[in-house]
């Protein structure tokens, strides 16, 4: 028998016009060359005759003698695997696939096949747990040296097993890291980006999320990046005890003021997304002055995972006091800092071509942000973008972390736009996007909230930049505008704010409304009187200031045949021993206080909201959301009105929905008019139908109208901004 084999035979048989045909010829002419019955049975199985292609391999073997059928077996084994990755090249990944499963039957233990076909079958959409245990996989590795694999091959495997979560393919990555000593670091620091992407897209991943970081953390101990997403994690699940434990460690071996700095807002927001406000002044006051010391210090030689997440450092300042003069001064200088340490992009300017064709006198308005789906801001800005002029406006939107699949970004922003563009944690490729797309004005609609979202605005892509909705303003330099009203900053905001205050004339955000569910919950399921007065806070652990709670307590003492209903996103241990305590302190019986669990979506909390008689507010930091929902059902709720853009919120929701009963100045009028709510029932009634009627004619409810007030402000901005370059061309 003769063997002949190149890998132009294989590229051949996509070539020739009837290749099945040409390798029958060339057998019935010469029946010794053993490799046209490879090539003809590669033939018939991509012509989909895969019994006639086992037929083909196997008459060679039917003759051969017992020494001569390993180096066949070996032969074949070879042409099989140049035939798939010539198909894996071309692309056609069904058919590389259905090659190595052949080769498979072949030789079971070749791992590097294996790894390939775990690949090849991500492509297809054909992997599964139960063919990573039928391959036999894990066991394979631990029997080869895992080093000897191809590098690029186990970045592959790594890459689509992150995706599988399943307990297979956590000890095959696991497996893959331990016996891999080139690139380790590297794959880990992709994986860890690829985790946190993932559970911000989807946080049911958080499970197998975490017990790959925990992995990560065993195998490279110590790690800043990892303790910095595994803390994140924990806090993500509820084990805040770990998390705090977690970020601790992280400050413990952080050698940097800014490592230090990171780790303690991480410490920060684990208590209180747990709502655990006891014991945490020492933490708060350690923060303050670190962000002090590092503003003494001015760096200006930060490194990008420095500087990337230093603008978020901040994030909890507004929650812990009222005090804008001081805390934003500190953004103000932090995110100077932060702009100053930001490396430029630079582009090929050949590449920045417009993707859509400009409309002649319009303006290009494009938003961004995580939020742009079932999240807050996405409630809150869809109206916006719903009541956008299209024939004046193109809107385009850059929805960052944000899964393609969502309905809700689908049915309220993909749908209603010029384009929308998913992008992912790279800050040069969102640039880009946004450049190419010529856009005159940029809308931030996460602030702080998200570092990425700050990074990209620093780079400055398009000409005026505004920061609305998603927090404060950043006070990032290359931030042009902030947008506000009358009510939502004092008269001299502007003395502290780094951006521009644009006040729009009646209110910086309206909508229409918001939908409503099915009420799940009712007061004999919570074993209270029919006749009581019943009392809501439904806010998340980070407002849950511990001078507030106290303040509610004194209400509810005050109010004979009084409950409060407490509800939000926290440690439910930890925000009962919390409230507890302030209750005890202030002399109230625990069996007053409901501990509710959260609703299993918005319709159905704002469909339970009318149990409540009185919504109480949260200060220094108001409800946003909350305060409209509440609105929106028509009930009388209670706030405290601050400085801080945070701590008037509710005011001007209030006003604009066309109430000021409720509207208190400092703590003790927040009592007062806690209690006054409670024990006039003609009160109660009067300011819900004041909100009733308001449906119809009250600014906060006009979302086309504050539409128009919004591209009338963008207009004024434009024009503001030509003067500006005609001035500086004279």
């Amino acid at each position: 028998m003769q063997v002949s084999t190149s890998t132009s035979q294989i590229e051949s048989i996509d070539r020739l016009s009837n290749p099945i045909n040409f390798y029958e010829t060339a057998i019935s002419n010469d029946e010794t060359i053993v490799t046209n019955y490879w090539y003809l049975g590669v033939a018939y199985l991509l012509a989909g005759r895969e019994d006639d292609a086992q037929a083909a391999w196997f008459t060679p073997f039917a003759t051969a003698t017992k020494s001569e059928i390993d180096n066949l077996t070996e032969d074949l084994i070879g042409v099989l695997e140049r035939a798939a990755i010539y198909q894996a090249e071309i692309p056609d990944f069904a058919q590389a696939w259905l090659l190595r499963q052949h080769l498979w039957t072949l030789a079971p233990d070749r791992i590097d096949n294996i790894l390939h076909s775990i690949c090849l079958a991500h492509e297809i959409g054909t992997l599964t747990s139960e063919l990573l245990i039928e391959w036999q996989v894990q066991e394979l590795l631990q029997a080869v040296k895992i080093d000897s694999i191809d590098t690029d091959l186990i970045e592959c495997v790594l890459g689509v097993l992150i995706n599988i979560r399943t307990e297979p393919s956590l000890e095959i990555i696991k497996s893959c890291l331990y016996g891999i000593k080139s690139k380790r670091k590297s794959l880990i620091e992709k994986l860890l980006s690829t985790l946190f992407e993932a559970f911000n897209q989807q946080p049911e991943t958080g499970v197998f999320s975490l017990n790959l970081t925990e992995i990560f953390n065993e195998i490279q101990p110590k790690t800043l990046s990892i303790l910095q997403v595994l803390s994140y994690l924990y806090s993500g699940i509820g084990l805040y005890t770990e998390a705090a434990e977690t970020a601790e460690q992280y400050y413990e071996i952080a050698s940097t003021s800014i490592g230090r700095l990171f780790a303690s807002y991480q410490l920060q927001r684990t208590h209180f997304t747990a709502g655990n406000w006891q014991d945490t002044q020492q933490i708060i006051d350690r923060h303050r002055q670190l962000l002090k010391d590092i503003i003494q210090e001015s760096p200006r030689d930060l490194q990008r995972e420095q500087y990337q997440t230093f603008i978020i450092s901040s994030f909890f300042l507004p929650y812990t006091e009222d005090n804008p003069q001081i805390n934003k001064s500190l953004q103000n200088q932090l995110a100077t800092i932060y702009q100053y340490n930001i490396s430029p992009i630079i582009f090929d300017v050949e590449s920045k071509k417009s993707s859509l064709p400009k409309k002649t006198g319009c303006l290009r308005i494009g938003y961004i942000g995580i939020g742009l789906k079932c999240h807050s801001v996405g409630w809150l800005s869809r109206w916006l973008i719903h009541h956008h002029d299209r024939e004046s406006f193109q809107v385009f939107l850059y929805c960052l972390n944000t899964n393609q699949e969502d309905s809700f970004n689908h049915d309220w922003f993909r749908d209603k736009v010029d384009m929308t563009s998913y992008l992912s944690n790279s800050d040069k490729e969102i640039v880009a996007q946004i450049q190419a797309d010529e856009i005159d004005i940029l809308i931030d609609l996460d602030s702080v909230t998200y570092d990425m979202t700050c990074l990209v605005m620093a780079h400055k892509p398009a000409p005026i930049q505004i920061s609305w909705l998603g927090w404060d303003s950043a006070g990032i330099p290359a931030v042009d505008y902030f947008i506000a009203d009358p009510y939502v900053l004092p008269d001299d905001a502007q003395d502290y704010y780094q951006e521009k205050i644009w006040r729009l004339p009646q209110t910086y955000l309206a909508v229409d409304g918001f939908e409503i569910g099915t009420p799940t919950l009712r007061r004999q399921d919570l074993d209270i009187p029919a006749d009581a007065i019943l009392y809501l806070s439904s806010q998340s652990g980070y407002k849950r200031h511990p001078d507030c709670i106290r303040a509610q307590m004194e209400i509810i003492k005050a109010v004979p045949n009084s409950y409060f209903l407490i509800k939000g996103r926290s440690d439910a241990t930890t925000i009962q021993n919390f409230f507890g305590k302030l209750a005890s302190e202030v002399g109230i019986d625990l069996d007053r206080l409901r501990f509710l669990e959260r609703d299993r979506d918005e319709y159905t909390h704002r469909a339970n909201l009318p149990i409540a008689d009185v919504v109480l507010d949260t200060f220094p930091y108001n409800g946003a959301t909350t305060t409209l929902e509440t609105l929106w059902m028509g009930i009388p709720m209670v706030t405290q009105v601050g400085q801080q853009f945070a701590a008037r919120n509710s005011y001007t929701f209030m006003l604009n929905a066309g109430i000021e009963e409720g509207i208190a100045w400092n703590q003790q009028e927040y009592i007062e008019w806690g209690v006054k709510l409670g024990l006039d029932r003609d009160l109660r009634d009067k300011i819900a139908g004041k909100l009733r009627s308001g449906r119809a004619t009250a600014p906060v409810w006009n979302a086309k109208q504050f539409t128009l007030d919004m591209e009338q402000a963008y207009r004024d901005m434009w024009a503001k901004y030509q003067e500006q370059q005609q001035h500086a061309l004279n």
